[in-house]
């Protein structure tokens, strides 16, 4: 008769490695979605101040610069979990 031990951490190491890969396809891919999200009004800032489009203040008005901030900061903090490395 054979005796096999087995550890926790040999369970642990298996199954963190496992999590990695997994996690390494799907977080890049929301931080650049993030990235996209937010580009927009990136652009939309020195666009504006040039004249060739509206600028934010013209088609949102003052109180709705929220509206953009908001959206942009969403987008980089996706972008900042997406990219995060542990």
């Amino acid at each position: 008769m054979e005796n096999k031990t087995v550890t926790a951490n040999d369970n642990r190491k298996a199954s963190l490695s496992n999590d990695q890969k997994n996690n390494k396809g799907l977080l890049p891919l929301a931080g650049w979605i993030g990235v996209i999200i937010a580009t927009p009004f990136f652009l939309w800032v020195p666009l504006g101040f040039t004249g060739l489009v509206p600028t934010m203040i013209d088609f949102f008005g003052v109180v709705g610069l929220r509206i953009p901030a908001a959206i942009t900061i969403a987008g980089l903090l996706l972008a900042a979990v997406g990219f995060h490395r542990v």
